[in-house]
């Protein structure tokens, strides 16, 4: 991002146009963007020379929602956090073992082993010509037993010609799943459980403007202080599941708008279109199995 926005020449805060991405960091994780605010995330530890320094603790902090207007919507500020904390923690796969995040190729957090459940990488072979083959992690190191993964290996223009081959029959056959698809998510959503967000809402500010008067008269407020933090942790949960379903709507949205772009297929491979709309790719003896962003499967044998 920082190096995008250096390439447009965007300013930054102090009118400058050297980005960098601790900053953008800072951008993405910083509650004002969706109207909440953190009070006193410094404190002035010199009332002479003005000097603040960040709050690790010392000092009491104060969260406020709805604060001033959102510039962007909460569902994607949590999005946002969700992917952050999913590149940060890496992935754990089927087998148990954790891998980190590399997003270096268009196939890298894309392609898995259908016997082991761990994740393929790309390694370079150079005989008889130079070739980038995808190989089960476990089968390039030994597990703790000395054995190996022994699902085949697969090079990389064959794992493209796969994905050309599954996304055109992705658009052969789309309209009908994509319908279906959709109509299970809102019958989820419809019948989905628990109080909605308006009603969380409205009992968090009740249970706050209790916890005001009782602080006024000196009286014990720990059982309302409790009421107040289970109450928003509540909140926090559903907004997460509301958010989950945007996003599977959303990834529905658009898949159906690359198949109306491209109803005679493509003729050859895109590299931004991996992202774009594949979830999965999983690798077995026989056949590739492509998972695309809207729930449908697809088969392409090998």
């Amino acid at each position: 991002i920082a190096e995008s926005l250096k390439a447009d020449g965007a300013l930054t805060g102090g009118k400058k146009t050297n980005w960098h991405s601790s900053g953008i960091a800072l951008i993405l994780k910083n509650e004002k963007y969706m109207g909440d605010a953190l009070l006193q995330k410094t404190y002035t530890v010199d009332f002479l020379t003005k000097k603040r320094v960040k709050n690790n603790g010392i000092m009491p902090q104060y969260y406020v929602e709805n604060d001033h207007p959102a510039i962007i919507p909460k569902s994607v500020f949590m999005q946002v956090q969700n992917l952050i904390r999913w590149r940060h923690n890496g992935i754990t796969t089927k087998n148990g073992k954790r891998r980190r995040i590399n997003s270096k190729y268009c196939f890298s957090q894309r392609v898995y082993c259908g016997k082991c459940g761990d994740i393929f990488q790309r390694n370079m072979w150079y005989n008889p010509v130079k070739v980038a083959v995808w190989r089960c992690a476990s089968r390039i190191k030994r597990n703790k037993k000395g054995r190996r993964c022994m699902i085949r290996n697969i090079k990389e223009p064959l794992l493209k010609t796969a994905t050309l081959d599954a996304i055109n029959q992705l658009i052969e056959s789309h309209e009908l799943a994509d319908k279906q698809i959709k109509a299970n998510i809102m019958k989820i959503i419809r019948n989905s459980k628990g109080p909605t967000i308006e009603e969380l809402d409205k009992r968090l500010e009740e249970a706050q403007m209790k916890l005001i008067q009782a602080a006024n008269q000196h009286q014990n407020c720990n059982d309302l202080t409790q009421q107040v933090m289970e109450l928003r942790e509540q909140k926090e949960k559903v907004q997460e599941i509301e958010s989950e379903n945007q996003v599977k709507l959303h990834k529905i949205d658009q898949v159906s708008d690359f198949v109306d772009e491209h109803q005679h297929g493509l003729q050859e491979f895109d590299q931004q279109l991996v992202r774009r709309l594949i979830e999965k790719i999983t690798i077995f003896q026989r056949y590739m199995e492509f998972t695309f962003k809207d729930g449908e499967v697809i088969k392409v044998m090998m």
